[in-house]
């Protein structure tokens, strides 16, 4: 027999903690015992989930609305999957483009420099420059 707590009884039937413990106040008031207190928190057994299904009027889920989850969770989760990889992918496209931009800014620095260096000659040596 598992116990839980109502607050795990409150999110798992989706009603509110205040509504579920006024119920459970009233139907104590009126003899019947629903749960046990230990150390200042209430469990509840499998039965006593039972009744509080039958208080509140609930049903199980049928099974067709779980697989319908399922199927809708299954394809959510291959979204996010297909969206981390094209994360994955820009952020190596990213690291290659910033890999480019450096290469081509030191390219550019070299070719000034070079640029620079043939401005210092004097003007009789690039005249004169010959290539061998």
């Amino acid at each position: 027999m598992k116990e839980k707590t109502l607050v795990e009884i409150a999110v798992e039937l989706n009603i509110e903690l205040n509504r579920l413990r006024n119920k459970i106040n009233y139907e104590k008031r009126k003899g019947n015992v629903i749960g046990i207190k230990r150390d200042g928190v209430l469990y509840l057994t499998d039965d006593d989930v039972g009744l509080i299904r039958e208080l509140f009027n609930l049903v199980e889920e049928p099974v067709e609305l779980n697989i319908e989850f399922n199927n809708e969770f299954c394809f959510l989760k291959s979204q996010l999957e297909e969206k981390d990889k094209q994360i994955s992918m820009l952020q190596k496209a990213l690291d290659q483009q910033q890999i480019l931009t450096k290469q081509a800014i030191n390219d550019n620095k070299y070719l000034q420099l070079e640029l620079d260096g043939n401005v210092k000659k004097g003007f009789w040596k690039n005249l004169f420059n010959f290539k061998k």
